[in-house]
């Protein structure tokens, strides 16, 4: 197939804040260098970017794939955009109340006081479809070339050295060809930015064994709903975290409720990836969640409008991989920069990304991209405040999911005195796949507890939830998700009770006749099934680009 090549100088392979923060900080460190050497006030050469830089999206649209709860610490954004308010920045509310709770069945007791690590006050809640697509015509305005809609399917090499990439081939025709052939993109930097387990972070990780002695990447999977209230008892700008229900053994994770507007709330779950759980259903929590009396009498009188899903790295300080190689760079969720312990991973994507940046310019104005180069990016996040926060927040996921509140919350409480330490040394994980007990060990002679019929707005259905979440792909094309062997299904349906219908939380899923059938129209891009599956038996593919959820308060 014969394909476009396209010369870029740097190409920053996913459209989140983490390569929006680094094109648009990269940008205006450019502009204010040449402005200065215009006026005299520095000696050198300008620096020419201009159609040099592309940021490329698999989304419809900036913001299309992007969702948390989110809680945006905003001194990095000052850093970034000091005028960030004056240029529009879409905050829904700054929080003004915080609680936590610790939930029984039906009861409540409230922490009586916040942990420092949990202090939100002041920080902004807001939407992080709409914050991306707001950074994005920032970053536009700044002349970078944006491509939405355009997956960057795969990494190009000479030899272990990365010199572009190819971009997602469109519109399958009856004959079995494309209409639309994927560019290469060749560039002498590609800043792999895709987000949670991304598809070319993890490729390349495999490939080059960038995460040698490392300890695995460990996930999360949080679900979230969006609420119209008709009456609403909380602040705008309250944030509630919860502990205990509807969590219990071999399941860990917390809760949170944020209030956004006088008329809407965010409902949301997290939970572990390393529930022992055959049927683990984040989704099904969250509807057993919201039957909570602290929940229900809040959304009572209200109705769902959005859905989303996603992991989320929760692996922490020890699991971060090696950062740079021969004309790479990975930032953000990507990088396994989210600190659990803060609940937290939107600042330190914005300031991992502006470290890059300024590395990369760097790299312009001496006419340097070697790897040598680039290595700098990680002396410079290894001295920064992400580290440190990350070292004192190390122990912290697996401590949770030992139990709370024992033993996990007394290695908590022991972590926050000595600074990350336990005193049974540094906890163990392993990966999320492996942890899966299978239907006779979990449950004996017991069964899956089951929800009451769904009234579709207490209780909503996982296909309800998926319309609220705007998901759709060209059903034309090829599933992006394939299962490897079927005779692999069989053993697993017999032995696990298929735990891919159950933790997948758009029902991409769905066992027919003994047969696993994949509805891939339904996925929502989380990528679960290629972390949690017990037999490593589905693969997880990049679709066209344009396809998946269409976030808008996500």
């Amino acid at each position: 197939m014969e394909r476009e090549v396209i010369e870029f100088d740097v190409i920053f392979a996913g459209g989140g804040p983490a390569n929006l923060s680094s094109a648009i900080h990269l940008t205006n460190l450019v502009q204010k260098h040449n402005k200065d050497i215009e006026n005299g006030k520095q000696q050198g050469k300008k620096v020419d970017i201009e159609d040099k830089i592309a940021v490329l999206e698999k989304g419809a649209y900036f913001g299309a794939h992007n969702i948390s709860g989110a809680v945006l610490i905003p001194d990095v954004l000052s850093e970034l955009l000091p005028d960030h308010k004056q240029l529009g920045c879409p905050v829904d509310a700054e929080v003004n109340k915080e609680s936590i709770y610790f939930l029984t069945k039906k009861g409540k007791i409230k922490a009586p006081f916040t942990p420092p690590f949990l202090n939100n006050h002041g920080n902004y809640l807001l939407s992080l479809s709409r914050f991306v697509g707001w950074l994005s015509k920032i970053a536009e305005k700044n002349k970078v070339m944006m491509l939405e809609g355009t997956a960057a399917v795969e990494i190009l090499y000479e030899g272990t050295k990365v010199i572009g990439v190819r971009t997602d081939d469109k519109r399958l025709q009856e004959n079995g060809e494309y209409e639309t052939p994927g560019y290469i993109l060749n560039s002498k930097v590609v800043v792999l930015g895709e987000g949670s387990n991304g598809t070319l972070r993890k490729s390349i990780v495999e490939k080059l064994h960038l995460d040698k002695d490392k300890a695995p990447s460990i996930y999360e999977l949080g679900v979230k709903e969006v609420y119209e209230l008709k009456s609403n008892p909380l602040k705008k700008g309250e944030c509630i975290h919860t502990l205990g229900y509807p969590f219990r053994k071999g399941l860990s994770g917390g809760g949170f409720i944020y209030c956004i507007s006088e008329t809407k709330v965010v409902i949301g779950l997290i939970a572990h990836l390393s529930s022992e759980d055959p049927q683990f259903d984040p989704h099904k929590e969250l509807q057993k969640y919201k039957q909570h009396p602290l929940i229900t009498n809040i959304i009572k009188d209200g109705k769902p409008t959005h859905y989303g899903a996603r992991t989320l790295p929760c692996g922490g300080y020890f699991s971060i991989p090696k950062l740079t190689s021969d004309g790479v760079m990975i930032t953000g969720d990507s990088a396994n920069l989210v600190d659990s312990q803060k609940l937290k991973g939107l600042h330190t994507s914005i300031k991992s990304g502006m470290l890059a940046a300024e590395v990369l310019f760097e790299a312009f104005k001496i006419n340097d991209f070697s790897a040598n180069q680039l290595a700098k990016y990680e002396e410079k996040l290894k001295n920064s405040w992400i580290y440190s926060d990350l070292r004192k927040s190390r122990n912290f996921t697996p401590a949770v999911a030992m139990g709370v509140p024992f033993p996990g919350g007394l290695l908590l409480g022991f972590q926050i005195v000595t600074g990350g330490a336990t005193p049974i040394g540094n906890l163990k994980t392993k990966p999320d796949y492996s942890t899966t007990e299978d239907m006779k060990h979990f449950y004996g002679s017991k069964s899956p507890e089951s929800l009451p019929k769904a009234d579709d707005k207490i209780i909503v259905s996982k296909l309800t939830d998926v319309y609220f979440s705007g998901t759709a792909h060209d059903e034309r094309q090829k599933s992006h998700i394939q299962l490897k062997d079927e005779a692999v299904c069989k053993k697993c349906i017999s032995d696990y009770k298929s735990p891919c219908t159950v933790f997948c939380p758009a029902s991409v899923y769905e066992l027919e006749h003994d047969k696993i059938k994949v509805n891939f129209s339904n996925c929502l891009h989380c990528k679960t099934c290629d972390l949690k599956c017990p037999f490593q038996n589905i693969v997880w593919n990049l679709p066209e680009g344009g396809g998946g959820p269409r976030y808008s308060l996500q």
